[in-house]
């Protein structure tokens, strides 16, 4: 009997499944792994909070209230928590799992309206980090994929001119969050997007399962 060294477990129709496992065969190691969306909303008793209005107005980051799965029509591997959306029709998560600025353990993806997606940070910290003080970073990551020149201090300075409370939210960000100004934060996000693609994303999951081994689809006779 031959097992796949991967086998793909969708958390969509399996909400109960929690973890990775393995299994083995003649010594040989079959790794499992959680794929699919979760939403992970605001709790109502904090959608009140001040922070979560000044990421809206600063940052273009509008964490979830009453958004459902079924809003986000694409499939994800490993697991998407999405947690948050933009004006423009993109969403934000944390891959491989259920993360925040205290539990730092899972990395945050972006998929855009477009079908473009990637990693952009290595954890839900640097990704505050990252949206508070550049939050032109998706022109970064277009400029970056398109092959053309930018300046991010011109950026800067456009943010400013377009905002006039910028810098004063800005400040307000740093001091609720207790965040500050990464240099290395557009460093970061460009390795990231330039690097190993081990987040990928399907239109569905049907798509999904012409290039993955599924558990629940596999045979093992």
């Amino acid at each position: 009997m031959d097992i796949p060294k991967k086998l793909i477990i969708d958390i969509e129709d399996k909400d109960n499944a929690i973890g990775y496992f393995y299994t083995s065969e003649d010594g040989e190691k079959s790794e499992a792994v959680l794929a699919g969306k979760r939403v992970i909303p605001v709790p109502e008793n904090e959608r009140s909070c001040e922070i979560y209005k000044l990421l809206g107005e600063n940052c273009d980051v509008i964490f979830c209230t009453t958004q459902i799965r079924d809003d986000f029509r694409f499939y994800p591997v490993p697991q998407f928590s999405i947690f948050a959306v933009d004006t423009k029709g993109n969403c934000f998560g944390t891959i491989g799992g259920i993360g925040d600025i205290k539990d730092d353990n899972y990395p945050v993806g972006y998929v855009n309206r477009n079908g473009m997606f990637g990693k952009i940070t290595d954890s839900f910290k640097e990704f505050l980090e990252l949206v508070a003080y550049y939050p032109h970073w998706q022109e970064v990551i277009r400029c970056e994929q398109m092959g053309e020149s930018y300046d991010l201090k011109a950026m800067e300075i456009g943010e400013r001119e377009n905002n006039s409370q910028y810098l004063a939210r800005q400040r307000e960000i740093q001091e609720i969050l207790k965040v500050s100004k990464n240099p290395k934060s557009i460093e970061l996000l460009i390795a990231n997007i330039q690097g190993k693609k081990e987040f990928l994303v399907y239109s569905s999951k049907e798509e999904a399962q012409k290039t993955n081994t599924f558990l629940d689809i596999c045979s093992f006779d």
